[in-house]
């Protein structure tokens, strides 16, 4: 009988060690799955901030009649928010964010007589290009963590800044439309980060 027992205890511990790389392997697998939503968050808000600071130094501090039909448009709603995919929304985050990264690429590059002209910040704008490009990067490696579908990268038709006023108008309005989106980011990267 006790032989029995020893051989019982011994194949259910043979069965238990046999389950062991499964059960190890299994859980840290799934968490790397899960994109980091959180610092995502942060990314974002930060993003809004170095915005909202352009925004308040910025020449003329009104909305301006929207001339850049190559701005991705910012359609969204907060009824949006409850039927947001994970594997849906961060390409579409994504494919946004290089649009306004070009934006800003475009915006950088106008002659130093018109950036002084236009009393514009410049060194603002290229840390802000600066955060977008590292945002980016690591919203790229969040979108190959879920296996989601790759978008098109967005290749806008940007006239070149005739002047002063051109790029005044131009800076405004990229920057109204960068900071709706980074609201709209933030809140559907919560929204997703409370349903995971």
């Amino acid at each position: 009988m006790k032989l029995l027992v020893d051989t019982s205890f011994s194949l259910l511990f043979s069965l238990l060690l046999a389950q062991l790389p499964v059960l190890t392997s299994a859980a840290p697998h799934n968490h790397r799955r899960l994109p980091d939503l959180e610092k995502l968050t942060n990314q974002t808000r930060n993003l809004l901030r170095l915005t909202q600071d352009l925004l308040k130094d910025h020449v003329i501090n009104t909305d301006i009649e929207h001339r850049l039909k190559s701005l991705p448009a910012m359609t969204n709603k907060a009824s949006d928010l409850s039927s947001l995919k994970l594997k849906e929304t961060l390409p579409q985050l994504l494919v946004d964010l290089q649009s306004f990264e070009l934006h800003f690429e475009w915006l950088t590059r106008p002659t130093w007589k018109h950036v002084h002209a236009a009393s514009f910040n410049l060194s603002k704008l290229r840390e802000l290009t600066s955060h977008i490009k590292t945002f980016r990067a690591f919203l790229q490696r969040q979108v190959l963590k879920v296996d989601a579908q790759w978008l098109p990268s967005p290749t806008p038709s940007l006239p070149p800044l005739s002047g002063a006023w051109d790029m005044v108008q131009s800076s405004l309005e990229v920057l109204q439309q960068f900071r709706l989106f980074c609201d709209w980011a933030s809140r559907a990267l919560l929204t997703l980060k409370s349903k995971n």
